[in-house]
């Protein structure tokens, strides 16, 4: 199987899974007292370190906490919760981990983009001068997970600064394939997921400021500074607290690597269209409208059955394809959106890798003569 699905869950590092091998022969559980607790928080400490400093907010624990969740749907989930007597602004291509809340949060409104997916900064100003709320949060994601389009997050943070709005930012699809640097973004907050660097499903995390309030969802225990109780999952924190170093290490080899094979793929996709191909993407994401209007769900299909892998652009929940959020707020036509499909590749991937699913993907799609 060739698989090209990486922006939704990428290979676990083969370090994570020896260190994890080991760890699983251990008894642990942070809250306890003795030994075996002590090692179980120790482990989580330096995880916390690692993301800290793959972020650049190490040593600013004082400027910074980390708050480790089951995910980067809880993280999100976590931080518009904690702003219930807010007015919260989130663009219209939001993963839908926030989008999805303004149907339980009357007080969240939505940021119009462009054609390209990209905040409309004059839409966000007019909300937030309309605001009469003292309380006011921005929530864009860094790099979308369908186009993988990176937004100006720079401006927006200056914006919202000048209206006295904190920003948060769902940072998932970022790490691993772009530097980010919390502190440069001058963020408040940010999300981010293990599985989607090289850790294991279920560790996410909450970046915050300390000073900053936040609600916790799961409460009867003392976790995670009391914002997060249950017993921690210190396979998963330590699976990313160590992807975290390694993505330090690896970063620019990987991004070079993933950027030479979107290259190929895109170059040699004659017909077909690529959703913003021409403004800042991920180096691993291309969301392919196909020349046929094929649609998605029949091109999964062929292409799964040809022992390729890849998901489609509109945003999938429990194996289904529906319509894609983002899509349709970039003012993309109904029958191109439902054609759409997204490759995002990792640097395990090979170049042969790419020629096949051109090839294949040429031949679903009525190219006969590739």
């Amino acid at each position: 199987m060739i698989y090209l699905d990486h922006n939704a869950t990428t290979i676990t590092h083969v370090r994570v899974r020896e260190m994890l091998q080991d760890l699983m022969l251990h008894t642990y559980n942070a809250s306890s007292i003795h030994s075996k607790g002590r090692e179980a928080k120790a482990i989580i400490e330096q995880a916390r370190s690692r993301v800290a400093k793959l972020l650049n907010i190490s040593g600013k624990s004082r400027e910074y906490q980390i708050i480790f969740t089951a995910s980067g749907t809880e993280a999100n989930n976590m931080i518009i919760s904690s702003f219930k007597d807010a007015d919260i602004f989130v663009s219209a291509t939001e993963h839908l981990s926030i989008l999805a809340l303004k149907d339980y949060y009357p007080n969240i409104q939505v940021i119009k983009v462009d054609e390209n997916g990209l905040v409309d900064i004059q839409d966000l100003e007019r909300l937030l001068l309309e605001s009469k709320n003292d309380k006011k949060l921005v929530s864009v994601m860094l790099a979308n997970n369908e186009t993988g389009v990176i937004q100006e997050l720079k401006n927006i943070v200056e914006l919202a600064q000048k209206f006295g709005a904190l920003v948060h930012s769902d940072i998932v699809q970022a790490i691993g394939k772009i530097k980010v640097d919390m502190t440069d973004l001058g963020v408040d907050f940010a999300t981010i997921s293990g599985h989607k660097f090289g850790g294991i499903v279920g560790g996410g995390a909450l970046i915050a400021k300390p000073g900053l309030k936040i609600l916790p969802m799961i409460v009867g225990g003392g976790q995670e500074g009391g914002l997060r109780a249950g017993s921690e999952n210190i396979f998963a924190i330590a699976g990313m607290g160590l992807a975290a170093e390694i993505v330090e290490c690896e970063l620019e080899a990987r991004h070079a690597k993933m950027r030479q094979l979107q290259a190929r793929l895109e170059n040699n996709l004659t017909g077909a269209k690529i959703v913003a191909k021409d403004v800042t993407r991920l180096p691993n994401t291309s969301l392919i409208i196909a020349p046929s209007k094929l649609d998605a769900m029949t091109q999964l299909i062929s292409l799964d059955l040809q022992g390729i892998a890849v998901s489609s652009g509109a945003a999938c929940s429990s194996g289904k394809v529906g319509s894609s959020h983002v899509l349709k707020a970039m003012g993309v036509a109904a029958a191109e959106a439902s054609s759409a499909i997204r490759v995002s590749v990792s640097c395990n991937n090979s170049l042969e890798d790419i020629d096949e699913f051109v090839n294949v993907y040429k031949q679903v799609n009525g190219d006969r003569k590739s």
